[in-house]
């Protein structure tokens, strides 16, 4: 998919910039080349990056169209825009410890009574003036995880976004589908066994998945739960893959695993529902989905975790943890904590 050198696309991700173009680049887990697309124009076509968030609200699914790669962007004469680096939604501000102690002692309650079976809780933390070249953020998650879904995108919908996700939503290529259930959080190295909350948040996004890929009539291969390394934390994880009779069923199992309980909860309609009474702030678009789409139809998501929303020398984060009814609320904070920690060391 790419058609340049990765410098190259790093001089069009800081003219994209400079310019407030609307654009996309990235690079997939495990691999080691970018790929960058710019829209011109008005003109739709299937082959670009969509953006949908956590649910519908003040920001609306959209899609990037591919109109010029790198070296076609580069190769323009353009003036700056004066309006580069300005969301079209002001960022939000931090919610601070009080606030979220006593949103997830709330959550702890409600689960024990039994209204919910897992709740997943996040906090913004915002920044008025953080002095970086988000050109060389990306460029350093680039560095720094490399197997992780390094991506940064504008638009005028979404505003500016940059992030380094582990999660996969759904991938699909020639109809051979692929997924992972990831839940339970710790450091990184840590040697002794995984906890039992961890271990119960795991086996319930996992047969959550499994019953997704049920429902949409595709057999599927799950392999054993092995930790999977994040940066600075690491996670509890299943691989899924099956192979698709049809387009029908794999837009079924699209639709089917946005959001999983990963992001939202058990049940996840309640859950959402109860996400929406509870946190002080819009999701936007943190825990939806994003990545490239080509116009035969494949395509490869991801959730979008371990984000920031930017504008300027302004950014807020975004950083959540589920929680069960056997949750420590100060333990949870120092989850999102050590979260935040992927991105804020390079801040």
């Amino acid at each position: 998919m790419t058609d340049s050198s990765n410098e190259n696309i790093l001089l069009a991700v800081e003219k994209a910039l400079n310019n407030g173009a609307r654009f996309y680049c990235y690079r997939l887990p495990g691999g080691k080349d970018l790929d960058f697309g710019v829209q011109t124009c008005d003109l739709a076509i299937n082959t670009g990056f969509c953006i949908d968030p956590f649910v519908e609200g003040d920001i609306k699914p959209c899609f990037i169209s591919r109109h010029k790669g790198a070296l076609e962007y580069l190769s323009e004469v353009s003036q700056e825009c004066v309006n580069s680096h300005v969301n079209s939604l002001p960022l939000q501000s931090s919610i601070e410890k009080d606030n979220y102690l006593s949103q997830a002692e709330k959550c702890v309650a409600d689960l024990k009574s039994g209204k919910l079976g897992k709740i997943v809780l996040s906090r913004t933390i915002a920044s008025e003036k953080c002095g970086v070249s988000w050109a060389k953020v990306f460029k350093s998650l680039l560095d720094a995880y490399p197997n992780a879904f390094v991506f940064m995108y504008h638009t005028e919908e979404t505003g500016y976004w940059l992030g380094a996700t582990p999660e996969k939503l759904l991938c699909n290529h020639g109809g051979e589908v692929s997924t992972m259930a990831l839940a339970g959080t710790r450091l990184a190295g840590t040697q002794s066994d995984w906890g039992e909350k961890e271990i119960v948040e795991q086996k319930i996004v996992a047969d959550y998945i499994g019953e997704c890929f049920e429902k949409a009539g595709i057999e599927y291969e799950m392999t054993a739960t092995y930790t999977r390394n994040a940066g600075n934390i690491e996670h509890l994880c299943n691989d899924f893959k099956g192979q698709a009779k049809s387009k029908e069923n794999i837009e079924a199992l699209k639709l089917a695993l946005h959001p999983t309980p990963a992001i939202a909860g058990v049940p996840c309609k309640e859950a959402v529902d109860y996400i929406g009474e509870v946190e002080a702030h819009n999701r936007r678009c943190y825990g939806g989905y994003i990545g490239p789409v080509n116009e035969n139809g494949d395509f490869d998501l991801f959730v979008n975790l371990r984000s920031i929303e930017f504008a300027g020398e302004k950014y807020c984060m975004y950083v959540g943890g589920g929680l069960t009814s056997s949750s420590n609320p100060e333990k949870e904070w120092q989850e999102t904590a050590e979260k935040a920690k992927t991105l804020q060391r390079f801040l």
